[in-house]
Formats: structure tokens, C-alpha cells, sequence
């Protein structure tokens, strides 16, 4: 399965505002690049991630295409917290949020382990490239939003 991962410095913000900051629900569309609705009784306003959780969204691929996820919270640690899918568009995604002091700030990074349908020539022709813009995407948003 190919693996993603990517480290962002976020300047002047400690561990702990980085990881609060991915742990409110609020912040999960203004964090992703592209439109993402909640599904079923989710208020994001009220959402905080714990482990154990389950929740449905829907993400529209390239803000055209809907995309159904159903995902799992299935840790959530002091400097990190790991999701996975359980039903989506996907034939695997398992994705984790770590946070790390650095210098000037801290150390943000997202590994992202999937598989998809398909098998290794959509990886290869369509999925990764999209999955490394994406992920891109979010680590610009967050150097935004906690400036």
C-alpha cells in the first residue's frame, strides 16, 4: 500500500494548540481544501474527535464529485490521533495526525497509508498525484488558519 506522509512546521504554536486545534470538528472543512458536507446528525460545531467515534461525511472530490466516507477515530493520543475509513470510496485509507515540538514551533505532520480501488495503476495514474495535492492543500490551510 503506498504511504504518504508529510511534516509542516506551524510557527509560534505549541503541541497542544496544534493538536486541539485538528481535534475540533469545526475545523475539519476549513482544514480540508475541498467541500466537504457531514452526514446524518453531526453538528460540527459540538463534534470534538474521540477515540471510538464514528461519523459520515460527504467529500466532493475536485468540489464536483460526491464521495461517501464513513471513518472511525481509533486512537487519540497526547500528540496524536489516527483515523480510518470503514466504507468510502476507498479500498483502504488509514490516516495519522501527529504533532512534535520544533524549533520556532511545532512539527505537524499527516501519514497516510491507502489502498485504492483499482489496485496500483489507478494509485498510479489518478490517486496518488491527487492524494499528494490534497495533503498539500491541507498543510497550506492549517499554516493559514493558526497564524
Amino acid at each position: 500500500m503506498p504511504i504518504l506522509e508529510l511534516t509542516t512546521l506551524i510557527p509560534d504554536r505549541t503541541p497542544e494548540d496544534v493538536l486541539d486545534f485538528c481535534l475540533e470538528g469545526v475545523n475539519f472543512p476549513k482544514i480540508f481544501p475541498e467541500r466537504i458536507t457531514p452526514l446524518g446528525d453531526i453538528d460540527l460545531n459540538s463534534l470534538r474527535i474521540e477515540a471510538g467515534r464514528q461519523f459520515r461525511f460527504r467529500h466532493w472530490m475536485f468540489n464536483v464529485i460526491p464521495m461517501n466516507w464513513t471513518v472511525v477515530i481509533r486512537e487519540v493520543g497526547d500528540r496524536h490521533f489516527i483515523d480510518e475509513m470503514l466504507k468510502g470510496p476507498m479500498a483502504a485509507f488509514r490516516h495519522e495526525h501527529r504533532v512534535a515540538a520544533g524549533e520556532g514551533g511545532t512539527l505537524y505532520t499527516d501519514r497516510v497509508t491507502y489502498a485504492a480501488i483499482g489496485g496500483a495503476l489507478s494509485e498510479a495514474l489518478l490517486v496518488n498525484a491527487y492524494m499528494r495535492r490534497i495533503f498539500a492543500a491541507r498543510h497550506r490551510n492549517m499554516l493559514r488558519l493558526l497564524k
